[in-house]
């Protein structure tokens, strides 16, 4: 087959113009393919979803405007359909209809590829049961997977070429905090790796309560709620320790969830963030003369008109 000589000319020349890689993050196909997608949204913004029930106090309809990328965490996409999704723990946790739905790009750790996903039935007296579904992570639409790192470095968090996620439950980090890991952390490093210059927190609470769990249903126990709480104080010395290192990487972070009790971050009320992401395509827009130039409106010469 003969190829198009413009479009090899353009290759050839954006070879020889290329820069050394900047980011040596990763990602793989389900066939194990490596890509990079580094900068790939290039100093834009995003919405990182989370799962508090503030969540339930916005109008998250206004996250469909265009210009606007999302991404979601674990089951806040039972809440709102994201561009990006990530999660760390069990894939059998989150809902199977997200895992299926092409349209989210789900990018996820390698060890979920062999993993089963769950299903999820409720019989007509509202009763619900779970089993194992047939599917396998590797096997659903729009996955990449990443390589964990398994020790959180406040200085060194954005340019290692894998994701930190906290630590195991006999290590301490570079703050001396053992344990703790989270899929926040994760989001955030992937959401800078893909060049977002701007993070937008929602359902971003830091607290659990009995009657305060998530902004959709499910249950936690005492313990649960009180692992949360304690998860939540780690994190945000954390975030405080990352503050350094996000400005000098000039990545940005502002919390927009009502009532958070994160004090590590800038805050903004969520009308303004949309705003802010979505101004750059928020201008009126119209179809014409994009093909070609419009046919110009003959005007009668004023003396013929006269006659």
């Amino acid at each position: 087959m003969r190829e198009n000589q413009s479009d090899i000319a353009a290759l050839q020349h954006g070879l020889k113009s290329r820069r050394p890689a900047r980011d040596g993050l990763r990602l793989y196909t389900a066939d194990f393919d490596s890509v990079s997608l580094a900068r790939f949204y290039r100093g834009r913004s995003a919405f990182l979803i989370l799962s508090g029930p503030s969540l339930n106090q916005v109008d998250l309809s206004l996250l469909n405007r265009r210009g606007i990328v999302t991404m979601g965490v674990n089951n806040s996409w039972t809440i709102h359909r994201p561009t990006l999704w990530t999660c760390v723990d069990d894939p059998g946790r989150f809902i199977d209809t997200g895992w299926k739905d092409p349209g989210i790009l789900k990018i996820v750790p390698t060890c979920m590829w062999s993993k089963r996903l769950r299903i999820q039935t409720i019989d007509r007296q509202g009763g619900v049961t779970m089993r194992d579904s047939a599917f396998k992570v590797h096997q659903m639409p729009s996955v990449l997977f990443f390589r964990r790192a398994d020790h959180f470095d406040h200085e060194r968090f954005l340019t290692g070429d894998s994701i930190p996620w906290g630590n195991d439950g006999k290590t301490a980090d570079s703050l001396g905090i053992v344990g703790k890991r989270s899929v926040m952390l994760v989001a955030l490093r992937l959401l800078h790796y893909l060049g977002f210059g701007t993070v937008y927190l929602l359902g971003c609470d830091f607290k659990m309560a009995p009657d305060r769990r998530y902004a959709f249903d499910e249950y936690r126990s005492k313990d649960a709620i009180r692992h949360n709480n304690v998860l939540y104080d780690s994190l945000a010395r954390r975030f405080e320790a990352l503050r350094p290192h996000f400005d000098k990487h000039k990545f940005r972070v502002v919390n927009c969830s009502p009532g958070s009790e994160l004090r590590a971050f800038e805050t903004m009320t969520y009308e303004d963030a949309v705003a802010a992401a979505s101004a750059e395509c928020a201008k009126r827009v119209s179809s014409q003369g994009w093909y070609e130039p419009n046919p110009s409106t003959e005007k009668t010469p004023a003396k013929e008109a006269a006659r």
